[in-house]
């Protein structure tokens, strides 16, 4: 990442003498380029290889990758202007219908659920775009699996879910968002791109400055520009008084009160229940083993595999796979014995964080350092059995009141890149929760970029094991425009659809979330022993 003093104002034309000299550096240049030519063809013979693709074309990829992307999550984001709460879905004036209801059912069966949404006045809505989640679940079993809603565009929602185990099953769907505060969302997410003020701090030995930071800055004055030449990632500060662009120490963030929300929308937003349950007319489910319904054993977990959803459920408060098959790693030694001789590199948000934590509080001789600054690397090893773990955040932008420390290469590709790899180097990678408030094209071209670095890792080291972690979901009561459990939604369709045919594991921790019901930025420690289990039941599947 080079640190650039740049001017974004007009330069003064160019004086006569400068524009005779460089007509006349043109003809030179054009007279050795016709040399070259000729030259050439004595040495006319088939390259061994075809020249790499240069740094233009990789951003001409990149940039067609993301808008193929964008493109397909377009139908997923409703196109109406309705500001009237009246008129808006209501999830305590809509219904829940079971569809072909019977009197008991079998372990493995598939049944759907109708969702009829009506508007405050009770009357049916005519269109679709309401972001709902759903689940069935057991209180008494400690289980529970998500449901997957399909959008008929017409105020009608069909959910369907798979019986994974026997008893007495409820089922559970909740309206987050109106497709009317949906739409208010991703206009504010697409247009409104001062929703939180960065501030960088300059310091050197002697001397400490403060100025502001963003992804984008309009104006005039002196600017130091942060840019990855290979990838075009960058971000501004407005230039320091007195010291250097290099000496960029950290960044902090704080909520702007910008927005470009209207006054009738900001009502909506306000006055907009989230996470309403919608009622059910039918009572719970009961569910039971029956012969000839017995559910087809899942081959071990390897990387590449699609991960559908559902992607499993929870019974007995442990998470089982519906396409993998998953050990336990009840035991400390089974957990030492898969992690002997790695390498493993965390890399992303504090979620992502949350597993070097848990790891250092469940392995005893696993080493952790320690710091006072709540967003500084974190490291961990075990001598005895070769085992080192390191977690660091992504890059910019990390949006907290605590410093992020600005440091060489800082960005996830730019570590990929550095990586040897091998069989025993794993990459566990999340990113997500920060970058919710920018326009999506922000997150989605961090993504192919982060992609396009681990399918160069992997072509250099095809054992290397490489994870992605999905985002989870978060506190209901999240301020909404900036971090709405829909943004996370929408990203992690984006992100599934980035790494489509990657030879990666992929851990879906908003599959697990949601199946649980826990709205937390940072899930409890059940879920994220749930997440590392499945995790390293890729890595180590000896059964």
């Amino acid at each position: 990442m080079a640190a650039t003093d740049i001017t974004l104002n007009r330069k003064p034309p160019l004086s006569s003498s400068n524009k005779k000299m460089i007509l006349f550096l043109l003809l030179v240049g054009c007279f050795l380029y016709i040399s070259w030519l000729q030259l050439g063809k004595w040495f006319d013979r088939p390259h061994l290889l075809p020249p790499s693709p240069g740094l233009h074309d990789t951003a001409t990829l990149t940039e067609a990758k993301v808008n193929e992307i964008l493109q397909a999550l377009k139908r997923h984001v409703p196109a109406v202007n309705q500001t009237q709460l009246e008129l808006t879905s209501s999830g305590a004036h809509s219904l829940v219908t079971l569809m072909n209801p019977k009197e008991n059912y079998c372990v493995g069966e598939m049944v759907s659920v109708r969702v009829e949404m009506n508007d405050f006045r009770g009357k049916p809505k005519t269109y679709g775009g309401d972001f709902i989640l759903a689940r069935i679940h057991s209180p008494e079993l400690k289980a529970g699996a998500a449901g997957v809603p399909e959008d008929f565009n017409n105020g009608t929602y069909r959910v369907n879910f798979t019986l994974f185990w026997p008893g007495s099953v409820k089922v559970s769907v909740l309206l987050m968002h109106s497709s009317e505060v949906v739409s208010a969302l991703w206009r504010t997410r697409e247009f409104g791109t001062d929703k939180f003020i960065f501030t960088g701090t300059f310091r050197n030995s002697t001397l400490q400055e403060t100025s502001r930071c963003d992804i984008h800055l309009s104006t005039n004055e002196t600017v130091c520009e942060f840019k990855d030449e290979r990838n075009q990632e960058l971000f501004f500060c407005f230039k320091p008084k007195t010291l250097p662009c290099e000496t960029l120490h950290c960044t902090t963030s704080r909520n702007s009160d910008a927005s470009c929300l209207t006054d009738a929308e900001k009502q909506l937003l306000k006055r907009s229940a989230v996470g309403v349950k919608i009622p059910n007319d039918f009572k719970d489910m009961t569910v039971g083993d029956c012969k000839g319904r017995v559910p087809q054993a899942a081959g071990k977990c390897e990387l590449g595999m699609s991960s559908p959803t559902p992607s499993g459920f929870f019974h007995s408060g442990r998470w089982s796979s519906s396409y993998c098959r998953m050990r336990s790693f009840q035991n400390v030694s089974d957990m030492n014995q898969c992690l002997q001789g790695k390498q493993v590199y965390l890399r992303g948000d504090s979620t992502m964080r949350q597993w070097i934590e848990y790891f250092g509080s469940t392995l005893k001789n696993l080493k952790c350092s320690h710091s006072s600054e709540q967003h500084a690397s974190r490291t961990a090893s075990d001598k005895k059995r070769n085992i080192t773990m390191s977690w660091k955040n992504h890059g910019f932008p990390w949006v907290s009141v605590n410093s992020f420390f600005i440091t060489k290469g800082m960005y996830i590709f730019q570590e990929l890149d550095r990586l040897a790899g091998g069989e025993n180097t794993v990459v566990a990678i999340s990113v997500g929760q920060h970058l919710r408030a920018f326009p999506l094209k922000l997150y989605v071209t961090r993504m192919v970029i982060i992609k396009q670095a681990v399918t160069r890792l992997l072509q250099r080291s095809p054992l290397t094991r490489v994870f992605v972690k999905s985002e989870n979901t978060r506190e209901l009561k999240s301020e909404m425009v900036r971090m709405s459990d829909w943004h996370g939604y929408i990203q992690n369709l984006a992100l599934k659809e980035v790494f489509r045919g990657v030879k990666v594991g992929f851990i879906d921790a908003w599959d697990m979330t949601v199946a649980a019901n826990t709205f937390s930025i940072h899930p409890p420690n059940n879920i994220v022993k749930n997440q590392v289990t499945l995790f390293l039941s890729y890595l180590c599947d000896d059964s």
